[in-house]
């Protein structure tokens, strides 16, 4: 094979590598933006159930102060 044949096979090969590497980084991107979005995704319903959480507790703490100013009216 002649050296300028031999260097355009070199390059087309390089070029085909390069190409796979590349398809290779987006596959492994995609993959990434999907775990991103799964986190996204339980960070909204970890922050719901935590706004739940908050919600019954002001809640709790409301029934807690009303007894505790109903049994001091009592005990006065």
């Amino acid at each position: 094979m002649d050296p300028d044949t031999s260097q355009k096979v070199s390059d087309l090969l390089s070029l085909m590598q390069n190409m796979e590497s590349d398809i290779d980084f987006k596959a492994e991107l995609g993959k990434v933006f999907d775990e991103i979005r799964r986190l996204q995704q339980q960070v909204a319903e970890l922050t719901a159930r935590f706004n739940r959480f908050e919600q019954t507790y002001l809640e709790k703490r409301a029934v807690v102060e009303g007894l505790r100013q109903e049994l001091e009216s009592l005990l006065d």
